[in-house]
């Protein structure tokens, strides 16, 4: 009961916020943000192809440029958690983005990430990119690598909405209109 009455608060929020979410997303068609195209694989080693590789129909890409934006990840589970245990529609990647760099480089960064992230049942969700950086920024229209950046993607890559640094609560209810807006159709 208790989490039907959230969930019904939270479907009330976002149809509230709808309008001020959607205003400020507005593009022109020309100007669509789209991730792009990358094979790599997951830190369970299975090799995906984005933006089509997305399991969701709506994604939630954390993605971080440096170690020290964690904590910044971090910010962003709970409610990415629980927008992924309410909505079967939605998932959530974590990102980490390196330079494009040699085989050895990747199978040390990736066996360090392992050894941080100790439950194998996360590593499907974590996606190590190894991709030119500034291209990468310049295709999302990421200003710089000082933040982490929350981005959600359609099941195509197209940019639904996007935030930089720590969830707050203005992010929060942003991000869970854009979702219930993706999700609804």
């Amino acid at each position: 009961m208790l989490q039907r009455t959230r969930l019904l608060f939270l479907l009330g929020l976002c149809f509230f916020f709808l309008p001020f979410s959607r205003a400020s997303q507005q593009r022109d068609a020309s100007s669509t943000l789209l991730f792009p195209d990358t094979t790599t694989e997951s830190l369970d080693k299975v090799k995906i192809t984005l933006p089509s590789g997305f399991e969701g129909q709506v994604n939630l890409l954390l993605i971080s440029f440096e170690p020290e934006q964690s904590n910044q990840i971090e910010s962003w589970m709970p409610e990415a958690q629980a927008l992924q245990h309410m909505n079967f529609q939605f998932r959530y990647y974590k990102m980490p983005v390196s330079n494009q760099e040699n085989m050895i480089f990747r199978w040390w960064d990736n066996s360090s990430l392992r050894s941080v992230e100790t439950d194998p049942e996360t590593w499907h969700w974590i996606v190590p990119l190894y991709v030119n950086k500034q291209q990468f920024r310049q295709s999302l229209e990421i200003q710089g690598e000082k933040q982490a950046v929350a981005v959600l993607v359609d099941k195509g890559g197209q940019v639904l909405w996007k935030a930089s640094g720590s969830i707050t609560d203005d992010k929060k209810t942003a991000l869970i209109a854009a979702v219930a807006a993706a999700t609804l159709h």
